[in-house]
């Protein structure tokens, strides 16, 4: 019996764009559903928290975007995106990847609330630990590897480019490298059929 794979998705998470390139990558075929996760009551079955992205399967509720890559990547027949050689570091860089995209979700959803309810210092507080975050990564990252796609590269991508999207593109200029793999990187089709639009 083939598995019914179906993800729960926003239309510009950073989180849940990873999930389906990540699947893009690994070749396994699956139904993304874009729902507003606002209004999906119906998705309180599958995930209390109501957070996307959920990967369902055969009703087998994933939740949590790592949780859901590595069970794209048990179930793929390419080469592992978490080669146990560098597990730990891939998937620690993984993890600082998903910080970033959450401080530029957090700064996001602040701006966006009405002006007598925002924190001026809420927003400066995320855009410092943006800035901060990619800076480091500048410094202490270097899995360019051409020849062997890893999560962690797959969760950087995601992660810049949401910056940019819902940011700005300020960080290109001052972390040369990150920037020059970053424009090599994002032309992989996993990436171009997966990026973020405006409605």
């Amino acid at each position: 019996m083939q598995n019914q794979i179906i993800l729960y998705n926003g239309p510009n998470s950073p989180f849940g764009r990873k999930t389906k390139a990540t699947s893009l990558a690994q070749e396994i075929k699956l139904e993304e559903k874009i729902i507003n996760v606002y209004e999906a009551n119906f998705l309180d079955k599958h995930n209390p928290i109501r957070k996307i992205p959920t990967l369902v399967v055969n009703g087998l509720s994933i939740m949590d975007s790592d949780n859901i890559c590595l069970y794209i990547d048990s179930i793929s027949k390419k080469n592992t995106l978490f080669p146990k050689k560098n597990y730990w570091q891939i998937m620690t860089i993984t993890s600082i990847a998903n910080g970033l995209m959450e401080a530029v979700l957090e700064r996001r959803m602040e701006t966006i609330r009405p002006d007598k309810e925002k924190s001026t210092n809420f927003i400066n507080k995320q855009e410092t630990r943006i800035i901060r975050t990619i800076k480091w990564l500048e410094d202490n990252w270097n899995n360019y590897d051409k020849d062997y796609l890893t999560m962690d590269q797959i969760a950087i991508a995601c992660a810049l480019d949401y910056t940019m999207f819902r940011f700005n593109d300020k960080w290109r200029k001052s972390n040369l490298k990150l920037d020059k793999w970053f424009n090599s990187f994002i032309e992989n089709d996993f990436m171009k059929s997966t990026q973020p639009r405006e409605k």
